[in-house]
């Protein structure tokens, strides 16, 4: 059974929680043994921006870009991934009792793990687990280290299960007054899917409720 009240970023993690159970859920604030931002952990923040993909399937390169949006609160998160015109593709809805995938002219489909859910709309792997903690700079890294990156961060990080991290460029949100938020994240790994899995995700907005 998928909990998102097992996700809590906390000491003592198990390797089972170092995936889905951990990132995607309902979690406290993160904490990090790094240096101290003047912006927090959101629980509830609303997130929109760009994500192209590069890969290759059936020996042959092929690519991913389209846009997306993140709608995140304490009890649920929603994910909308949108083609390049703007037409929905798949819709991921994360709550306490498991993950539901939505695709125009299909049925619902749910399962208690997202990042399947993910692969089986896109074709290749979406990390959707982690996201919920990449997206605002915190990242475990490959020795288990609870880490917040800053913009000093300029080396890519490389995770616990094998994601390579870049926080490429940062920006502040004039909104809420938060200094140093994620602009632009680059994301590697070697998949079993679809060999070389390079990704680029660019925030354009950021509203925390």
């Amino acid at each position: 059974m998928f909990h998102l009240a097992r996700m809590r970023v906390r000491t003592g993690w198990s390797a089972a929680l170092c995936t889905l159970l951990l990132l995607c859920g309902c979690a406290g604030q993160p904490r990090n043994s790094g240096p101290v931002l003047p912006h927090i952990y959101s629980e509830s923040v609303d997130i929109g921006g760009r994500l192209s993909a590069q890969f290759v399937r059936d020996d042959k390169p092929e690519s991913w870009t389209g846009s997306f949006s993140w709608d995140q609160s304490p009890q649920a998160i929603k994910i909308s991934l949108q083609s390049p015109f703007g037409q929905t593709l798949a819709t991921i809805d994360v709550t306490d009792t498991g993950a539901t995938l939505t695709q125009p002219d299909h049925a619902p489909r749910r399962a208690p793990n997202v990042d399947a859910l993910a692969l089986q709309a896109l074709g290749w792997p979406l990390p959707v687990s982690n996201l919920r903690n990449w997206l605002q700079a915190y990242v475990i890294a490959k020795d288990g280290t609870r880490m917040l990156a800053t913009p000093q961060s300029t080396a890519p990080i490389a995770t616990q299960d094998d994601w390579r991290i870049s926080y490429v460029s940062w920006q502040d949100d004039q909104d809420s007054g938060m200094q140093n938020v994620p602009k632009r994240i680059d994301m590697e790994r070697d998949t079993a899917e679809v060999g070389k899995l390079q990704m680029r995700l660019v925030i354009t907005s950021w509203q925390t409720r």
